[in-house]
């Protein structure tokens, strides 16, 4: 049996929309017989375990470093860039997974088979990561065998930025692990517009709030964010169509987007990072996205380019300007007077979302490479 690690520098379990997706990549790749082991440092959160707080189906080996109980920053980084390393290298015959590029630097330096995964540009990356990108040619590696990029608009990037080979670097969309069986019921009076993520200014939430104070005949849901941020919020605004609630285990998520009628991606035109320090609007691939396909719900959404690398009009209502909540409330009311397109458009988000799955996504990660 195939021997990959996962080697990540994120929390998990957490809210954060990569560890997601990380541990569902994990987890697809043991429902398709391979070893999987994630390393990753002593954060996330306690009370709840991976399993449960993602609803895991099959068994992800975890291999935790305990004396890293933050972020890796600093010497932290190195450290546990290291452990990583050795841990690795027992393992004479393994693939290894990461969005890391010193990680994926140093498995290529000993010989060992990496995939790396790239999501945006490296504006955010520390100023060694930086020297080696630019002086070394690693990202060209033979040991680097696969580079996954989220989308063409990244692919791009590090062809045009790194010289990266064209045929070193796979472009596979994000995906979702939810199945849903039951088909879309038309609306009632009030529609249910719902989003769930971040609360981050440039994920658009203030424009959502907005608009339900001008669009009383709708319902309006937020799902994000900590009790903290969500009692700050309600202090600010009462109106009585909207409901603010915080962020939610992912075992909750499907059922709760099957409650909504319409699923809302109200970006602005700078999208920033986890950090908040790096504008990825050229380049992301958010998994709201795919989930909101996966549950068959219609979809209202700020109009990016890069997301019309999934979605075009048959899948979404855009809004040209993201934050003009006039145009908003117009599209609202062009779903409410056409239930048969809204109908239509639930039918082809979940056709389309069986093309974007995890299970299929991670049998290109390694293709012709298993050892």
């Amino acid at each position: 049996m195939q021997k990959i690690f996962y080697v990540t520098f994120s929390s998990i379990p957490s809210e954060l929309p990569s560890s997601l997706q990380i541990i569902k990549t994990c987890e697809s790749f043991v429902k398709n017989n391979y070893d999987v082991t994630l390393i990753k440092p002593a954060t996330g959160l306690k009370n709840i375990t991976i399993k449960k707080f993602y609803d895991l189906k099959y068994h992800v080996n975890i291999n935790e470093f305990k004396l890293v109980k933050n972020f890796p920053r600093g010497l932290d980084f190195y450290f546990f860039s290291v452990y990583c390393l050795f841990t690795i290298l027992k393992n004479k015959e393994s693939i290894t997974i990461t969005r890391n590029y010193f990680t994926c630097f140093l498995l290529t330096l000993f010989k060992k088979k990496v995939v790396l995964e790239i999501h945006h540009d490296t504006n955010v990356e520390g100023r060694i990561t930086k020297f080696i990108l630019r002086y070394f040619n690693f990202l060209n590696s033979e040991y680097l065998i696969n580079i996954v990029a989220i989308t063409k608009s990244v692919k791009k990037l590090f062809i045009s930025k790194y010289n990266v080979y064209k045929k070193k670097i796979t472009v596979l969309p994000s995906g979702s692990s939810i199945v849903i069986k039951k088909k879309t019921k038309p609306f009632n009076d009030k529609i249910k517009i719902g989003y769930f993520g971040s609360l981050s200014t440039s994920k658009g939430i203030n424009t959502l709030i907005k608009l339900s104070k001008i669009d009383r005949e709708n319902n309006y849901y937020i799902f994000g964010g900590s009790k903290n941020q969500i009692y700050q919020l309600r202090k600010k605004f009462s109106n009585k169509n909207l409901y603010l609630k915080e962020s939610i285990p992912y075992y909750q998520v499907p059922q709760k987007m099957m409650n909504m009628d319409v699923l809302a991606i109200p970006y602005s035109k700078e999208v920033k990072s986890s950090g908040e320090v790096d504008n990825i609007a050229k380049y992301t691939s958010p998994l709201k996205l795919f989930d909101y396909l996966a549950v068959g719900k219609a979809i209202i959404s700020t109009e990016l380019t890069v997301l019309k690398e999934v979605i075009d009009h048959k899948n979404a209502y855009f809004i040209k300007n993201g934050k003009n909540i006039y145009e908003w409330k117009m599209n609202i009311n062009k779903i409410k007077n056409n239930k048969k397109k809204f109908i239509i458009m639930c039918k082809n988000n979940l056709n389309l979302s069986k093309k974007y799955n995890h299970n299929d996504r991670v049998k290109k990660y390694i293709k012709n490479h298993e050892i």
